[in-house]
Formats: structure tokens, sequence, C-alpha cells
């Protein structure tokens, strides 16, 4: 299970925007003065820089006191989401129109910073395994019920595009298949899910480990038919 976090954080450090370094102790409010590579609209924006997580729930969601995920800045006229520190010129004229259009601004209004960025992203033609991940973090943004299902069922899709094409390491596809189940569980899609966590039950990486405490946690939440978020459980610690 280490690997899987370590191998999610990785992802997440490609895909997040930096805007300045992470510093010591509680969590630190920086500000930023930016501007907007869309129109060169100059900003300012209070920028949190949350501290390493305690622990990790089942859908790789951060836990602790300083909040889960690296903020994204959102440039104020344009609704613009900053996922990254640098657009080449090419990107930007093709981002531009769409940032304009009617669909991306009622977008903008509706939606959290990550989603839009996924948004992007996908103008751009971004990949399904590139998608699927900032979709999962989009889910953690959620501020309600509704909006959880919207985004963990447009990342649940991202993810089984991933897993119906090649994946060449056999722990990358495992840990997509965990976090799979687990949208599926949230989603109470409860059949998939048993049959998902049943099937992984076979691999040997799964049989030991953090791993099968982890299959057997999702496999008693789904009989419970909870939807709930949970946390990963320590390597080692009794199951509950």
């Amino acid at each position: 299970m280490r690997a899987f976090v370590i191998a999610f954080r990785r992802a997440v450090a490609a895909l997040c925007l930096v805007l300045a370094p992470p510093l010591a102790g509680a969590q630190t409010l920086v500000e930023a003065e930016l501007v907007c590579p869309i129109d060169g609209e100059k900003f300012k924006t209070m920028l949190a820089v949350p501290d390493t997580p305690l622990s990790f729930h089942l859908d790789l969601k951060p836990s602790g006191p300083n909040g889960a995920i690296w903020p994204l800045a959102k440039c104020p006229s344009s609704g613009f989401v900053m996922y990254k520190r640098d657009f080449s010129e090419d990107e930007l004229a093709r981002l531009r129109p769409y940032v304009a259009s009617a669909q991306y601004q009622a977008l903008s209004e509706a939606h959290t910073n990550y989603y839009l960025g996924a948004r992007l992203r996908a103008h751009l033609g971004a990949t399904p395994a590139h998608l699927a991940y900032v979709l999962l973090q989009a889910t953690w943004e959620a501020d309600s019920r509704p909006r959880y299902e919207q985004y963990a069922t447009e990342a649940l899709e991202t993810f089984k595009r991933v897993l119906a094409g090649p994946i060449p390491n056999a722990k990358e596809w495992i840990n997509a298949q965990f976090v799979t189940g687990e949208l599926e569980r949230r989603l109470g899609r409860f059949k998939d899910a048993r049959a998902r966590f049943h099937a992984l039950s076979d691999h040997d990486e799964v049989r030991e480990g953090t791993f099968r405490q982890v299959l057997q946690l999702q496999l008693r939440l789904i009989e419970a038919r909870n939807t709930a978020s949970h946390l990963i459980p320590r390597e080692g610690a009794e199951p509950k």
C-alpha cells in the first residue's frame, strides 16, 4: 500500500500548481501576485500551503488539519484556472476561445477549481490517465452529495477507460483498480465494487499487508452498504 500512496503523491505533484514553496509548521497563508496567462489580468490571491498529511482516505484524499490539496488560483475576470505554472503559446491560443465560451463561463460559475482544471485539460486532449486523477481530486472539493456524485461518476468512467487500455506496470494497474472500486462503493454501486474487490483478492500483491487490509475493509463496507469515506488502515492494525 505504501507504493500505492507514493505513486499517487507523485502523480499529484506532477498535476498541481505550486505557486509558493511548502513551509514547515501549521498551515500558512501566502499572498501571491499573479498574472492571468489568458488575458494578462493582474490579481492578488491568498493561497493556503498544506503541510504533509497525517493519513489518507480510501480514495487517497489526504487527511490532516491543514486541508487536502494544493489550491489552484482562478483568474477573477475570465474564470480561468491556473492549473499549472507555465502554458505554451499554442496551449493558450487553443484555450482562449474555450474560456471565453458560454459553456466554460457557465461551468466556472458552478464548479470547483479542480473540476475546471480537468475540463481545461480535456479541451487540450489530456489522456484518460491524466484526467482520472484530476477528477478524483475534484471529488475531494465537492461540498454536496449531488456535486460529489457528478465528479465521482466522471472520475469512475475515466478510470474505467484507463483500465481498458494498456497499463505496463502491474502495481499501477492494482492501484487504479482499488481507486475504481472505492468510487463504485462511494456511489452505491455495491455489486460492481464487490465483484472488483473479489477479483483483486486473487493477486499475489493483495494477499498480505495493507492491500489485504484495505480489501477486507472494502468488502465489509460493501456488505454494510456503506457509502461513507473511510481512512486507509495503518499497516498491521487490527481490522475493525
